[in-house]
């Protein structure tokens, strides 16, 4: 049967002071995260749509058969309508 580690004092750490542990071998296998795509006003605003079962499947499925992602496939439609004349 494995040996398991004691448990000890050092093991503790005051709240909000925990930090993880981290070796040179640990960062050898993390992949370097690339940056936020940033518009050139540098500006996003987050927006939640709220879809029925029927149309989330049909935007999934679009953006299948494009090869788009669903935020793709809103900033053109909402692109096209807003070029339409409201």
């Amino acid at each position: 049967m494995a040996k398991t580690a004691t448990l000890s004092s050092g093991l503790v750490a005051r709240k909000g002071a925990a930090v993880p542990t981290v070796t040179e071998t640990d960062t050898e296998h993390l992949s370097p995260v690339s940056p936020i795509k940033k518009t050139e006003a540098g500006y996003y605003k987050a927006l939640t749509v709220k879809l029925d079962k029927e149309r989330f499947h049909k935007l999934k499925q679009a953006g299948l058969i494009a090869d788009k992602s669903s935020q793709e496939i809103f900033v053109e439609a909402l692109d096209a309508y807003l070029s339409k004349d409201v």
